[in-house]
């Protein structure tokens, strides 16, 4: 591949930072900082004019790595393809080829660059097959397509599986990230962003060395292959013959079948499976996209581990099943109580975490001495032995800071204090903005969290969350630096409404919003707003996003045969638009509070960080490496997409809302 190969070939030395003696935070944050500062320059959003995803220039002029699902509309048209850049500067490019079995395409961009003598900035091949498990990485990209108010969010990870085509992180990606680059801490890009499952660590990257063997082609102009998305269970079925239990993207054979080509050929169950033919798969779709590319009666060498020691042995494939013999297959596969306990468990706190995810126990330790004493600074609030959120204590006579939308509509909860006491709260003032309410508790001598005095930490910063009892439990990076979202520039109601011919009725209240503080109800028909004489959905919506946040607004509405009216507060738009990039588990409303924050959007300033934060984790402080307070966590907001309230306006809000308690006093 003669472009490619013009590009220096380095077998970088492992990042240290797989040893904890080696590798300390402070390494880590610099080595992350400057490589980005590097690399950013070459990322692009790419555009075919039917959707847009990410890609990253690999040579000065213009060679652009992408995913092959980004630029295949799938269209009779041929797509017209644009690059941007980070600076907003478009520029057109043309598909050269694809490798569609491993979701790797390349593109050529057809004009020259404007500045640097018209060479592109570019980034540096790493090669995958020499990567590590847990080694760590970082991921950028254009989540939702590119946008001048928000730069592309950096997210920290590590290496969880390597594969001949493909590359799992636990770098979160999502929709328009596809295309994107995957990096190692030097900066040398190892990973292009292919697919996800709803699972946060469950993300797919195209292993570079793709690139690296079949660019030639792709860069001749030659396409091929077909992208599976799904598991098509050929390893279960008697064309191979055993059933795999994944533990860490660790293949072990769970059964055997009796009579299967695995069975004539010696496998057993609690064998691990590395190779098959030499190559690598990194899960599951990558072992079966694997089985697929075989013949009926192939002799393939098949590599294992038994008992510590690494063996190989030859399977002979039997007949390529029918699609019907595939699902009953499906239909017929034993699963045991462990599996099935797992797969209930992988979209919730209760996850098992693997050795080399970045919130190992391992891992977490490296934020030991940083945290240390934090947890006499962070309570959990409960009611009916459940955990509605975490506070921050920020005074020693019992002040209280906390997440307002998680206590609302809650029944007399208990303040869980760090030495275990369990107090009676009294609620003082709540700043709807900031979805922040303080709490009073009646104790004495309490240790207060030690703000950061430093400006708003920038991108690269790593972050840590701690529990109640101060143990770190989840880490994160400053993905976007300090900044006001747009939603907090817009009144809201809180509602969501259907239209009934020529009247517009209240399909769902969201929680914490003003509608429900007013006590609309579903299938309450809207009359007026503030006069207005309501008569669409979209005017509607119009006419309430006159209305700034914190106006205020009368409702004139029929519930049955009773015309009502109220006055209530509009809040900022609580809830995150539909640009932002949401799967349906975070979007959905029977699923809000649930994984993503029922408010979780709208505040006027926001520090955005990668954490995977669940929505009763929010409320309590967020850590730099320095172990000061930098920020109180506000929301879970997406997939990739934690808020935090910087300290700075944290303090100003604590200051108005004692002044506020004062005053109503």
């Amino acid at each position: 591949m003669k472009h490619l190969l013009k590009l220096p070939i380095c077998l970088f030395l492992l990042i240290p930072a797989l040893q904890a003696d080696q590798a300390t935070l402070e390494f880590r944050q610099a080595a992350l900082k400057a490589s980005m500062k590097k690399v950013i320059p070459a990322l692009v959003s790419v555009n075919d004019g039917y959707g847009a995803g990410s890609g990253v220039v690999v040579s000065e002029d213009g060679l652009v790595l992408t995913a092959s699902h980004v630029v295949e509309s799938g269209r009779r048209r041929r797509p017209q393809i644009r690059v941007v850049f980070p600076d907003g500067s478009i520029y057109p490019a043309r598909v050269l080829g694809m490798n569609r079995t491993a979701d790797a395409a390349m593109l050529k961009i057809t004009r020259p660059y404007r500045e640097n003598d018209g060479k592109f900035p570019f980034v540096e091949l790493g090669e995958s097959k020499n990567l590590e498990r847990g080694e760590w990485c970082f991921a950028l990209g254009h989540p939702g397509g590119f946008s001048m108010k928000r730069p592309a969010p950096l997210r920290l990870g590590r290496i969880l599986s390597v594969g001949y085509r493909t590359v799992v992180s636990d770098c979160a990606i999502v929709l328009g990230d596809s295309g994107g680059p995957l990096f190692d801490l030097s900066g040398k890009l190892i990973g292009i962003h292919s697919m996800i499952t709803e699972v946060i660590v469950e993300n797919r990257h195209v292993a570079i060395d793709v690139f690296r063997r079949d660019g030639d082609r792709m860069e001749s102009g030659e396409s091929w292959g077909e992208l599976r998305s799904r598991d098509n269970e050929l390893v279960s079925s008697q064309f191979f013959g055993v059933g795999i239990r994944w533990s860490s993207f660790e293949p072990e054979v769970d059964f055997v079948g009796q009579g299967t080509p695995a069975w004539r050929a010696g496998l057993r169950p609690g064998d691990r499976l590395n190779a098959i033919n030499g190559q690598r798969f990194a899960d599951g779709l990558g072992l079966s996209t694997l089985l697929s590319e075989l013949d009926a009666e192939q002799a393939v060498e098949v590599s294992y581990i038994r008992a510590g020691r690494d063996r190989t042995t030859t399977v002979t494939t039997g007949q390529i099943p029918t699609e019907e013999e595939l699902d009953n297959v499906r239909e017929t596969l034993p699963r045991n109580r462990e599996q099935f306990r797992e797969m209930r468990n992988r979209l919730t706190a209760l996850r098992k975490v693997g050795n080399y995810e970045k919130r190992s126990s391992s891992e977490m330790q490296n934020f030991d001495s940083v945290v240390a004493g934090s947890g006499d600074s962070v309570v959990q609030l409960r009611a009916f032995g459940e955990t509605l959120a975490l506070g921050t204590i920020v005074s020693s006579d019992g002040y209280i800071l906390t997440k307002a939308s998680e206590l609302e509509n809650t029944i007399d909860p208990d303040c869980v204090m760090p030495d275990g006491r369990r107090l009676k709260i009294e609620e003082i003032a709540t700043d709807r903005s900031f979805d922040l309410m303080l709490l009073k508790v009646k104790a004495k001598g309490l240790t207060p969290v030690e703000w950061s005095t430093e400006p708003p930490p920038p991108v690269g910063t790593i972050l840590v969350t701690t529990d109640s009892r101060g143990t770190p439990i989840l880490p994160g990076v400053v993905s976007v630096a300090n900044r006001k979202l747009p939603t907090s520039q817009r009144g809201f109601l809180g509602v969501e409404l259907r239209q009934e011919g020529e009247n517009v009725a209240v399909q769902t209240v969201l929680p914490t919003g003003a509608a429900e503080r007013a006590g609309l109800l579903r299938d309450d028909i809207i009359l007026t707003i503030n006069d207005v004489t309501i008569r669409s959905v979209q005017q509607m919506i119009v006419t309430v996003g006159r209305i700034p946040p914190n106006g205020e607004v009368t409702i004139r509405y029929r519930r049955g045969n009773t015309v009502r009216t109220v006055e209530t507060i509009l809040t900022p738009r609580f809830v995150s638009d539909s640009s932002d990039v949401m799967l349906d588990r975070y979007r959905e409303t029977e699923n809000l509070g649930k994984y993503a924050s029922a408010h979780n959007s709208g505040f006027p300033e926001v520090i955005q960080h990668d954490t995977d934060l669940f929505p009763n984790q929010c409320g309590g402080p967020v850590f730099d490496i320095s172990g000061k307070a930098i920020g109180l966590n506000i929301s879970r907001s997406a997939r990739i997409v934690s808020y935090a309230i910087p300290a700075h306006a944290v303090q100003s809000v604590l200051a108005e809302l004692k002044k506020k308690a004062r005053a109503d006093n």
